[in-house]
């Protein structure tokens, strides 16, 4: 069996959430020989700090399960309700009103 590389994880804590599906995400997958890859995953569980990510290795097509840390996964551009949505624009304060 050929040997896959070690990738840093995660320990989750606390109070685990898991959807009735997984969610889209990419990951960076940090490997233990100090190399980071971005794959395209789907979190299947999370806590505050780790997230569970199910994911296909590139070389082999094996799938894997993992808990990766938090702050290594988001959200695919343009993925899921209002991730296309634009910031608010500034509040107007009552009061004086700029001449122009």
């Amino acid at each position: 069996m050929p040997s896959t590389p070690r990738i840093v994880r995660a320990v989750p804590r606390g109070s685990i959430s898991r959807p009735m599906h997984g969610i889209p995400v990419i990951a960076v997958l940090r490997w233990h020989v100090g190399q980071a890859t971005e794959v395209p995953a789907l979190a299947v569980a999370w806590t505050a700090e780790a997230v569970e990510i199910a994911w296909q290795v590139p070389s082999t097509g094996e799938m894997r399960s993992d808990w990766i840390p938090a702050a290594d996964v988001r959200r695919p551009a343009g993925a899921g309700p209002g991730s296309d949505r634009q910031p608010p624009p500034p509040r107007r304060t009552p009061g004086r009103h700029p001449q122009g």
